[in-house]
């Protein structure tokens, strides 16, 4: 009986002094390359007849750019990001925004690679021909750790990009770098 009573209280002592690892990035940054097409505007440009139904078109059928942010995950399931992002549309359109991202995580980050669904949405902050711009967008992500405090990440995610109350769908994809500071993932 002293010996069960013993096996009980060493895997009971053993459960709450047992180190897991932490399942969160901590504070990270990353910086990505990504490019979108407008799909609706390729299609709209095939059906235009007239060049004043061309020139009606919202400019570029594709865009390009890089974004550069900080985070901060606090909940194992959640982090927020902010930071900025270029996009180039027009040869008149070099657009900087601010941007927020909120990321959802998906699954266990200790046992397999991060899996998360994002919003992101900013404005303009520069000024280019258009007025007023900004976006909205949802996505899906993965972050691959590949050292200690050192991976990649890809995303594919559809954008609503407004420019002066025109409003473009793009369907991007991106690929970037990410450090973090839990050196344990």
């Amino acid at each position: 009986m002293k010996k069960i009573i013993f096996l009980f209280l060493m895997s009971f002592a053993n459960m709450i002094f047992a180190q897991q690892k932490n399942q969160k990035l901590g504070v990270f940054t990353s910086l990505d390359a990504n490019i979108g097409f407008d799909v609706a505007s390729i299609i709209k440009e095939n059906q235009a007849t007239t060049q004043y139904e061309k020139d009606q078109l919202p400019p570029g059928k594709f865009n390009y750019g890089f974004s550069a942010l900080a985070g901060y995950q606090p909940l194992k399931w959640f982090s927020i990001s902010g930071g900025f992002r270029y996009s180039f549309i027009d040869p008149n359109f070099h657009l900087i925004y601010y941007k927020l991202q909120p990321q959802f995580y998906i699954g266990d980050l200790q046992n397999e690679d991060a899996v998360y669904l994002f919003a992101n949405f900013g404005e303009k902050l520069n000024q280019t021909a258009a007025k007023k711009a900004g976006f909205v967008g949802i996505g899906v992500g993965k972050i691959e750790p590949l050292s200690k405090r050192f991976g990649h990440q890809f995303q594919l995610s559809l954008d609503d990009q407004i420019i002066d109350g025109c409003g473009n769908i793009f369907i991007g994809i991106s690929y970037g770098i990410i450090l973090f500071s839990n050196k344990n993932l």
